[in-house]
């Protein structure tokens, strides 16, 4: 299991568009990937499970994954996180 936390700099949180990539993204891993954001947990994969988390500014966002390929994932996940400005 690999795991990081990141928290979201954008002013506009992630939204539909930036979650739209970061699911896009998570598929090409082989691992589950998951984001857990205030207690509340989503498959990275699943755009609709991210829309039902609050990813807005300033909160921390801890990215777990499992899998042959998780830390690559996991890295992956927090620089697309830590880059998307909106």
């Amino acid at each position: 299991m690999a795991e990081t936390t990141v928290t979201i700099a954008s002013p506009g949180g992630l939204r539909v568009r930036p979650a739209s990539r970061i699911a896009q993204e998570a598929k090409g891993y082989v691992s589950d990937i998951r984001f857990l954001v205030d207690g509340k947990e989503a498959s990275a994969k699943s755009l609709f499970s991210l829309q039902m988390l609050e990813m807005s500014h300033g909160k921390e966002i801890v990215i777990v994954a499992n899998g042959h390929d998780e830390q690559t994932a996991v890295e992956a996940m927090a620089k697309l996180v830590e880059s998307v400005v909106v």
